[in-house]
């Protein structure tokens, strides 16, 4: 699937309801959709990636022994 990347300003005025789906193409509409897809699975892989490393005994004590050199 091939879709066009929307650009940062395009994505802000959507976001500020200055545009409307309807005022879209179907294919700036699917690149809008795809846009917030990958958006949600980076925050996913993220937050899961934040999660095991705080839950990661070796890595909270190194954190520990950072603080303790400062």
């Amino acid at each position: 699937m091939s879709v066009t990347p929307i650009d940062d300003r395009m994505l802000e005025l959507f976001v500020s309801k200055k545009y409307h789906w309807n005022s879209l193409s179907p294919k700036e509409q699917q690149s809008i959709a795809v846009e917030l897809m990958k958006s949600r699975l980076i925050i996913s892989k993220m937050n899961s990636f934040i999660y095991e490393s705080i839950n990661d005994k070796d890595i909270q004590r190194q954190y520990r022994s950072l603080i303790c050199e400062l």
